[in-house]
């Protein structure tokens, strides 16, 4: 039955009225602005962000522009900083990201930091550190640039990484870094065989040059690179290819150490080195049951022959299975030691091998018959003294252990000592990586440590007086420096003990 003409007029203004209510409801959203990104706030509420900026020692920096960004990288306000080093932003409630900029010229790096505007105005405090600038050229022997090398500033902390660049067309390079001092390590650029070196001409970093961009830019650092050949080969074993092997080469001409490369899944290598004559030795990885091996097929380093690497070269390796000298290492109340290492060579030394112990201390040797020392070294982070077996302290007093041609079980056992460590420095302040520390107590020397890039030596001894004896670097730029004589140390504990050596010309 169809609708009245009295019901179809209220329907008329029910509709009517729905539709002033839609009408309403839109117009309300659309003058309704969005809110900000997180905590829910009053609708046009703002705060105020200071930044305070400052160099090192606290000094206000002035004129550095300071600029926020939302989490997403929207910038949202920026302000310049006042003769008091305070930069005030106007801002919604949220979280920023902060960013500083000095003023150019400077030797300020730029800063950042995160800062929460929430429910009362902030405050936030960025130091900018001092940066420098090392600038140099990297060239090959006959003086024409090296484009693409790369450029590597180490700094003098073991764990930081290095700020690296890469040189341009006309060899030259500019490494922007925090002011302190530093150590440069070059590599040539892809498929160009020159060889990779420290700056100036050095193989290691501690006979590297010390680069001082601690008060100001460094310029005209020169680094010439020479032209190197290849020794590649395949190393394997009686089942194929091995892979992590280590191909080790040490040239007659000069008094350099081991420089070792791993082969690839394949079983191949790939060695770039000067031209000369290398003794060559190649040492298989901790998983297989093969011997290390001397060119060209010997087991001891007296019977080997050197290799003339004039020209790029291929010399393909095969190993050979062996007897095992296995065991566990625990301490002296029985618990198992994880990541020791296990040390095996005869009195005169043929080829040292260290193997590693795993979780429950368990290690092997695959070596030659023949008589050796064992050494244990401890785990870098332990408080255990390493020692040699049953406990012997050095190579003149260790007893012997025999291998045949079958397996041989020996367990080790480590004691635990006390830490010390500490730093060695020059008078300029300036860490000194490849220093020698050395320990003696009344029955002569116990045990020595060097440092690291960083300076930083650490080591494990018993609980005693000892004298302590700190020798320079024996090679590097510092040749200058003198060593210090014998010092008496008391550990009874952890001893953190620092050494400045003198300048022998002051």
């Amino acid at each position: 039955m169809g609708a009245t003409g009295e019901q179809r007029s209220v329907i008329r203004r029910i509709r009517s009225s729905l539709a002033l209510v839609a009408a309403l409801v839109v117009a309300c959203q659309a003058s309704t602005p969005p809110g900000p990104a997180g905590p829910s706030v009053a609708t046009g509420s703002i705060r105020s962000l200071a930044v305070i900026v400052t160099a090192p020692a606290g000094a206000p920096v002035v004129g550095a522009s300071v600029c926020a960004f939302t989490v997403a990288g929207t910038p949202k306000g920026c302000g310049e900083t006042s003769a008091s080093g305070t930069a005030r932003l106007t801002l919604r409630p949220g979280t920023y990201s902060v960013q500083v900029t000095p003023r150019a010229p400077t030797r300020l790096a730029e800063g950042r930091t995160w800062a929460d505007v929430l429910d009362t105005d902030a405050t936030s405090v960025v130091e900018l550190s001092p940066h420098s600038k090392i600038i140099g050229v990297v060239k090959d022997e006959g003086g024409g640039a090296v484009a693409n090398a790369e450029v590597c500033a180490h700094p003098p902390v073991a764990v930081a990484a290095p700020t690296c660049v890469r040189s341009v067309a006309d060899g030259k390079f500019s490494i922007d870094v925090r002011s302190d001092v530093y150590k440069l390590d070059v590599t040539g650029p892809p498929g160009g065989k020159l060889i990779a070196q420290w700056a100036r001409g050095r193989v290691s970093s501690g006979a590297a040059d010390v680069v001082d961009a601690r008060s100001a830019d460094v310029d005209g650092i020169a680094v010439t690179m020479i032209k190197g050949v290849l020794l590649a080969g395949v190393v394997r074993g009686p089942s194929g290819a091995i892979e992590d092997a280590q191909v080790c080469t040490r040239p007659l001409a000069t008094p350099l150490p081991w420089d070792c490369v791993r082969t690839k899944k394949d079983g191949s290598y790939l060695a770039l080195m000067e031209a000369g004559r290398y003794y060559m030795w190649t040492v298989p990885p901790d998983n297989v049951r093969l011997v290390a091996q001397w060119y060209d097929h010997v087991l001891e380093g007296v019977d080997t022959t050197d290799i003339n690497v004039d020209r790029d070269r291929q010399i393909d390796v095969t190993l050979d299975p062996g007897p095992q000298l296995r065991g566990k290492v625990t301490t002296t109340d029985g618990a198992p030691v994880w990541g020791a290492l296990v040390c095996v060579d005869t009195r005169f030394p043929t080829g040292r091998i260290c193997r590693p112990t795993s979780g429950d201390g368990s290690y092997a040797v695959t070596t030659r018959p023949a008589t050796y020392t064992v050494q244990v070294l401890a785990p870098s982070r332990s408080d255990l003294i390493s020692e040699f077996w049953l406990g012997k302290r050095t190579w003149v007093d260790a007893n012997d252990v025999t291998l045949g041609n079958t397996d041989r079980t020996l367990d080790l056992t480590l004691r635990k000592g006390q830490r010390v460590s500490g730093v060695i420095r020059d008078t300029r302040g300036i860490p000194l990586e490849g220093a020698t520390i050395n320990f003696n107590d009344d029955a002569g020397p116990l045990i020595g440590a060097d440092t690291d890039i960083s300076g930083t030596y650490s080591l494990v001894v018993p609980p005693g007086t000892y004298q302590v004896e700190v020798f320079a670097p024996f090679r590097g730029e510092r040749g200058d420096l003198l060593s210090q004589p014998p010092r008496e140390l008391v550990v009874s504990g952890y001893v953190h003990y620092d050494v400045v050596l003198e300048d022998a010309n002051p």
